[in-house]
């Protein structure tokens, strides 16, 4: 199915998102760094039976790009207003998972189901510069996937024309990634909507142990774990949409 891309703004914020499908509203938080493009099978399943919108989660307000899981939250929740979105499937892989927990703490109403994919919003014991080199162990172990070789093209171009845009702030984009991975900013207690952890066995980055204590937080929420490193949905795509609709 066709994936338009299209530009939200409001109160100085300029979003783009990738939209399409129809019925069910789907909201798809990336990995840092991607996009809809990155998906581009997965949200082609999921489009199928949903009205699915992928918002590019490096965007700005004001023209200054903006990295605070705060940021992000706001203009989401302004997003769904305007779209008028209800019964929302939230859907968050990697870092997008911990701006999906941050949504699903503040806008309860409106979501009926919170799906994490290897996601964050814990610290990790590890700092920045050895997130950044798993990072490319984990690219490395993509090599595999010789018959998927366009999918891993456009995960390490998406990443790539991230990096480039975010060049001029990097120093702040930095700081907040490094704030995300070492601070607690999430209010699980407050979480209550049913919620699906998909969690690859091999995660480089996000290991099993780390997806156990996530599930633990949250107290509504069931773990399945599934072959795959931590990128294994853009892979698995077709297993990927069978377990979203368990």
């Amino acid at each position: 199915m066709k994936q338009n891309l299209r530009l939200f703004k409001a109160g100085g914020a300029s979003l783009e998102y990738f939209e399409a499908g129809s019925q069910t509203p789907v909201v798809f938080l990336p990995a840092l760094g991607c996009s809809g493009t990155t998906y581009k099978e997965v949200i082609d399943l999921l489009s199928q039976s949903c009205h699915v919108f992928v918002p590019n989660l490096y965007f700005s307000i004001n023209n200054y790009a903006i990295s605070r899981l705060e940021d992000y939250v706001g203009v989401l929740q302004e997003f769904i207003k305007i779209k008028k979105l209800t019964n929302i499937i939230l859907i968050g892989h990697s870092y997008g998972g911990a701006v999906a927990l941050k949504l699903a703490e503040s806008n309860k109403k409106n979501i009926s189901k919170l799906i994490l994919v290897d996601s964050a919003g814990l610290p990790v014991p590890y700092s920045l510069t050895q997130l950044f080199y798993l990072l490319f162990v984990k690219t490395w172990h993509e090599l595999k996937y010789t018959n998927q070789l366009s999918i891993l093209g456009r995960l390490v171009w998406d990443f790539s024309f991230f990096v480039l845009k975010s060049l001029p702030q990097w120093s702040k984009t930095t700081k907040e990634i490094g704030r995300v991975a070492q601070e607690t900013q999430i209010q699980f207690q407050n979480i209550h909507v049913p919620t699906l952890l998909l969690w690859g066995k091999t995660d480089e980055i996000l290991s099993l142990e780390y997806a156990e204590k996530l599930h633990k937080l949250l107290p509504n929420s069931k773990l399945i774990k599934v072959e795959g490193n931590h990128d294994w949905l853009l892979f698995r795509y077709k297993e990927f949409g069978k377990l979203c609709f368990l």
